[in-house]
């Protein structure tokens, strides 16, 4: 049986999106170019069935398409053939993970809320079914077993996990808010939050010292972990600040302390639309702030390191916003 499917077509000038529908059509397939306007599938049950649906949609475009079967393509190795498949597919799921990540750091800080409300959980279950569906559609273009196949494996099950956890939460349309907390009863304690600190736990580190205590220690754990005396967890599971509601751990911090000041509410928002991704507020700053500290996230490895730089971008930010007022 012939090894290879291919596809070649010539496509309309005008309407200009043709192009784009055709080429989006062709990566959904997770066909590969071979040459110039020839696409190859590897020979299996369905394939061709998706070639000859795609032909008779590019004639219906005024454009024209033909099919052939081939044991080897003039040119070109087989082995180059598989290789364009995996490195494909490996740049599929590299952005998959990548996204299955985000959505995992959000189930994780959710689990630190203790609880959950009903629109939330909804969100984000909706999002983890959207990765499980693009999920499937990955495995089911992965011809040949492209490498990061396994880790997108482990990252999507790791969040489904992650989920089960979250929808086991007792859902409180009104739970009983912390109650607050008095700044002088806060000096002199070890700060502990989760290694690889990002948006939400740098802001709060900000805040700690600038609001509690200049001289504030941290230490950075990994989850589950014991608060030992004279310290206090933030942005953690069962820390003392950590989300709660649809609160992130910045605005927490800022209702327990009682501390009112129209700048650091405003980063609140900012910090909330970002840590969260719900667009509660639509701060038109969280797209910007966002990019910075990915950026200062990766060229900053170390977990002290990270944190120190990240005290001067947020420096900056409340002095922009303080300017406002």
């Amino acid at each position: 049986m012939p090894k290879w499917i291919l596809l070649t077509h010539q496509l309309p000038s005008r309407p200009s999106n043709v192009r784009v529908k055709v080429w989006r059509k062709l990566q959904e397939l997770g066909s590969v170019a071979v040459k110039q306007s020839i696409y190859v599938l590897p020979n299996r049950p369905g394939t061709r069935e998706d070639f000859e649906w795609l032909k008779k949609e590019i004639i219906g475009m005024k454009g024209q398409a033909s099919i052939f079967l081939a044991d080897s393509v003039t040119d070109v190795d087989d082995k180059e053939i598989v290789k364009s498949f995996q490195e494909a597919r490996s740049q599929d799921y590299e952005k998959f993970i990548k996204a299955a990540h985000g959505l995992t750091e959000n189930l994780r800080s959710a689990l630190g809320a203790g609880h959950m409300n009903a629109e939330r959980i909804s969100r984000l279950e909706r999002e983890s079914i959207a990765q499980k569906i693009l999920w499937e559609h990955l495995e089911k273009i992965d011809f040949f077993k492209a490498p990061r196949r396994a880790q997108a494996k482990d990252t999507l099950e790791s969040m489904q996990k992650l989920l089960a956890e979250v929808k086991s939460l007792a859902v409180k349309e009104n739970p009983e808010p912390p109650s607050p907390m008095a700044i002088k009863m806060l000096k002199g304690k070890v700060w502990v939050t989760r290694a690889s600190p990002h948006i939400d736990r740098i802001a709060c580190a900000w805040l700690i010292r600038r609001s509690i205590d200049p001289k504030a220690r941290f230490k950075f754990v990994k989850e589950p972990y014991q608060a030992r005396t004279r310290e206090i967890r933030f942005d953690m599971a069962e820390g003392e600040f950590t989300h709660f509601g649809d609160w992130c751990s910045f605005e927490t911090f800022l209702h327990r302390l009682e501390i009112k000041d129209p700048a650091l509410t405003e980063m609140a928002e900012i910090i909330h639309d970002i840590d969260l991704k719900d667009k509660k507020f639509g701060r038109l700053e969280a797209s910007g702030v966002s990019r910075i500290i990915l950026g200062l996230c990766r060229m900053h490895k170390d977990d002290v390191v990270r944190m120190q730089a990240g005290l001067n971008v947020f420096d900056a930010l409340y002095a922009s916003l303080g300017s406002q007022q």
